[in-house]
């Protein structure tokens, strides 16, 4: 009896933790709430500048590896904290410099390996 209540803990444990990796990895892989909340309206939670506002602001695709390539993570974090053209808003007084980089370096820069 203590056997098979050790067995089925275990594989309770094990499945629990299967659950946990599963849902870690699938949350990596999607725009954290600060890329949903500021950026997606135009980009798109998939990066692709597919929306309404997006096409009106002629936003970047973020799949676009040639533009990826072409920008360093210096350039992107300049044009999130002050601003692109008339188009792209500024976001420095709205966000922490830690979490312009983390949109770049994390959320813009994922957009490549899609």
């Amino acid at each position: 009896m203590k056997g098979s209540r050790l067995l089925a803990a275990l594989a309770f444990g094990v499945l629990v933790g299967w659950g946990v990796t599963l849902y870690a990895k699938q949350g990596a892989e999607h725009p954290s709430d600060t890329y949903k909340q500021y950026c997606a309206k135009c980009h798109g939670e998939d990066g692709k500048a597919d929306t309404p506002k997006g096409k009106q602001m002629k936003a970047r695709n973020f799949t676009d590896a040639e533009w990826q390539q072409s920008k360093s993570d210096s350039e992107l974090i300049d044009s999130v904290t002050n601003g692109k053209d008339d188009d792209m808003p500024p976001f420095g007084k709205k966000l922490s410099k830690e979490q312009i980089e983390s949109l770049v370096k994390g959320d813009v820069r994922s957009f490549a390996k899609k």
